[in-house]
């Protein structure tokens, strides 16, 4: 029978245990996410185990040395995490730009920026509060947002060791032994005080919906912080100066202990999806199952794991975790892309097996090497520089697809200028009639250039409020001493009909007068996401209605939502009880049809600019183009009053619905319509307007 461990080099079986399983459990989750819809909390167990680590050395050193020299530090960062990391950039910016269509290269080139520099988390971030750039497809090099955060952790923890390491030495004069038991004690409460101020935060960015908060530093640094807490603890156990509880000498609780965390890991692998607020208080199990392991120890006896921990395939995935976690996912994203759809079960295994593969080899010819290359560990100073050039050389590499995306970009729009200046017959929805050509028999020139797409859309700026926002910004467009006036009310698909709406009211000299915010339908029925947390609809929208009952002006209100969307209750009584209080206010309403959108699993600017010359290959079925939850009949048979515009047959032709139609590319993103193809469907959008204006 053991007893727990006095020193905490003697844990790096069961830690190196923890990293294969926290790469395991992150590994299949992105191969079968439906499997293992939890298995994102891999990365959080990687957080305490560096937390850990780290602090474990730093102590070490400061206990030996008094100090912290930050340029070895650093050294043995850049040494340990550099080599690989790099190369994994340069080989996905190589793949990209040979497998990826042009669309992509410019954020193929961002992220290999932000990776390069360790703020792929930050980048990431900006993009999940971005209504738009949310839904960007996953890119390759996605994954090195939690390699940010322990690269930023990495810059500032030893700082907080060494200043108290100063302040103690200044204040505490006395034996070392004292002296470093006093700072330990500081490092302690500097410790605990923020990793309780980054829990609140992480909890409050959790519930308040806040999408950012999965990936920035201030709410993962608890994490790190718990395992540089229970750094502390050991070194203080191992010191003499703390004593661990009486169950740690006992095999059979420490068995026992083992076994249940794993158990919650597991659980919690199994258990936490898309849906489960995060990280927050959820992290706390896998957090604290992690750290209950590590307290175990090495674990004898009765039900202990001990076979398994030091089951040489195990230890080796642990010494493999870094590699394997860089490779696995850039192979997954490219594979995929080359497939055209998810890995089936034996594609998954054969992913697999080549994540590991390529895992041997990064380990074994890369980092190891780099780690004990005897002229760069020997010198501090030398390790910083060849990893600054490192850095350096990645950073331009990485600069090298956004230029190419651009002389591309500026090729295409010399031509998009002239076709634009010069339309020819047919341009856009003016070809639906002939059938909906792809191209006009001038040109393939595609508008807007497929690479420039997700920006073909309204210059509406504040006019367009974002889902967090609780207010409503009116805006008037077109003639002020209009005699007639269409108020254009919904979310993110109201607006893409703007500019159908807006171009016939220019040629008819009416004025257009806005409500719009994005994800908020004008409907009373609450939206899910808003009573998760995640958007606010309620307040715009009684804004919205009084404000338009305020005016009057108003001759017609056109109301346009994204079917998708999911609602607490029926969503189109929701819509009906809206349009009715419209009615009732001498305000017609005319609800407008959800448009058509794409399979999920692919931007049609993607497929086109990779189908160039047979644009119809990008098209679908007409039968499953339409979202499920488009209730805009439904709720106008609730209210009779309101009349329904379909245009359907403007985006499907013979059942199949084209990416393309007259040189127009008809999708800027996964769901939103270009400006482009709006304009040229002003006239049709206009002439069935006032057909339903007359038929009153």
């Amino acid at each position: 029978m053991s007893s727990a461990p006095a020193n905490i080099k003697n844990f790096r079986p069961e830690i190196q245990a923890l990293r294969a399983l926290a790469v395991l459990l992150v590994v299949a989750y992105h191969l079968e996410p439906g499997v293992l819809p939890g298995g994102y909390i891999g990365v959080d167990i990687f957080f305490v185990i560096s937390g850990f680590l780290i602090t474990s050395h730093l102590l070490r050193e400061a206990q030996r040395t008094g100090t912290v020299n930050l340029a070895s530090f650093f050294a043995g960062r850049a040494r340990r995490i550099l080599p690989a990391a790099m190369l994994v950039i340069v080989v996905v910016i190589v793949a990209g730009l040979l497998i990826l269509p042009k669309t992509l290269w410019g954020t193929l080139g961002i992220q290999a920026l932000a990776s390069a520099f360790s703020v792929q988390n930050w980048v990431l971030a900006a993009d999940a509060v971005d209504y738009l750039a949310a839904e960007e497809a996953a890119g390759p090099l996605q994954h090195f947002w939690s390699l940010g955060v322990e690269e930023q952790f990495y810059l500032f923890w030893p700082l907080i060791v060494l200043v108290v390491c100063v302040l103690v030495k200044q204040n505490f004069p006395g034996p070392r032994t004292d002296r470093f038991a006093s700072r330990r004690r500081v490092i302690f409460l500097s410790f605990m005080i923020i990793a309780l101020i980054s829990l609140g935060y992480s909890i409050y960015t959790g519930y308040s919906g806040d999408a950012a908060g999965y990936f920035i530093t201030t709410t993962r640094i608890w994490e790190l912080a718990v395992g540089g807490l229970l750094a502390v603890l050991m070194d203080a156990h191992a010191n003499g100066s703390f004593t661990l509880p009486r169950w740690t000498s006992s095999a059979a609780v420490r068995n026992t202990l083992v076994l249940i965390s794993l158990v919650s890991i597991l659980g919690a692998a199994l258990t936490y999806d898309a849906q489960t607020v995060f990280p927050g208080i959820a992290a706390a199990l896998p957090v604290l199952s992690c750290v209950a392991i590590i307290i175990a120890g090495n674990t004898r006896g009765l039900g202990s794991l001990h076979l398994l921990v030091q089951w040489k395939p195990v230890q080796w995935i642990g010494l493999a975790s870094y590699s394997l976690y860089l490779w696995h996912w850039p192979l997954i994203v490219f594979v995929t892309h080359l497939l055209g759809h998810d890995p089936n079960p034996i594609q998954t295994l054969a992913l697999l097996a080549g994540s590991l593969l390529l895992a041997w080899a990064s380990l074994k010819f890369v980092e190891s090497p780099a780690r004990q290359f005897k002229p760069l560990a020997g010198s501090a100073k030398l390790s910083l520089v060849a990893g600054a050039a490192a850095v350096a050389v990645v950073a331009g590499t990485a600069l090298i697809p956004g230029i190419a995306q651009r002389e591309s970009i500026e090729k295409d729009q010399q031509a998009v200028a002239q076709l634009i200046q010069d339309p020819p017959a047919g341009f856009g929805a003016a070809s639906v009639g002939s059938g909906a050509p792809a191209y006009l028999p001038e040109t393939t020139q595609i508008i807007p250039v497929p690479a420039t797409a997700e920006d073909d859309q309204p210059d509406l700026g504040e006019c367009v409020q974002d889902p967090q926002s609780t207010q409503i910004k009116e805006c008037e467009f077109g003639s002020k001493n209009a005699s007639f006036t269409v108020a254009l009310v919904g979310d993110s698909h109201a607006a893409h009909w703007f500019e159908a709406l807006a171009e016939h009211a220019k040629e008819r000299g009416w004025k257009v007068v806005t409500y719009l915010k994005n994800s908020c339908p004008f409907s009373a029925t609450e939206r899910t996401a808003e009573r998760d947390g995640g958007i606010n609809c309620a307040e715009a929208n009684k804004q919205t209605l009084e404000r338009l009952k305020s005016r009057d002006d108003i001759n017609a209100v056109v109301a346009a939502n994204w079917a998708g969307a999911s609602f607490v209750a029926d969503a189109a009584q929701g819509y009906a009880q809206q349009w009715s209080k419209l009615e009732d206010a001498g305000l017609p309403v005319y609800a407008v049809v959800d448009t058509p959108r794409p399979p999920k699993d692919e931007y049609a600017r993607d497929c086109v600019e990779e189908h160039s010359a047979e644009p119809e290959a990008c098209s679908f079925d007409k039968a499953v183009a339409f979202e499920s939850g488009d209730v805009t009949k439904q709720a106008a048979k609730h209210e009779p009053r309101v009349k329904v515009l379909d245009f359907s047959d403007q985006f499907c032709i013979d059942e199949r619905c084209p990416s393309v139609i007259g040189n127009v590319l008809v999708y800027r993103d996964k769901h939103h319509i270009s400006d482009t193809y709006m304009r040229t469907l002003a006239t049709v959008f206009g002439e069935r307007l006032e057909s339903a204006m007359n038929a009153q």
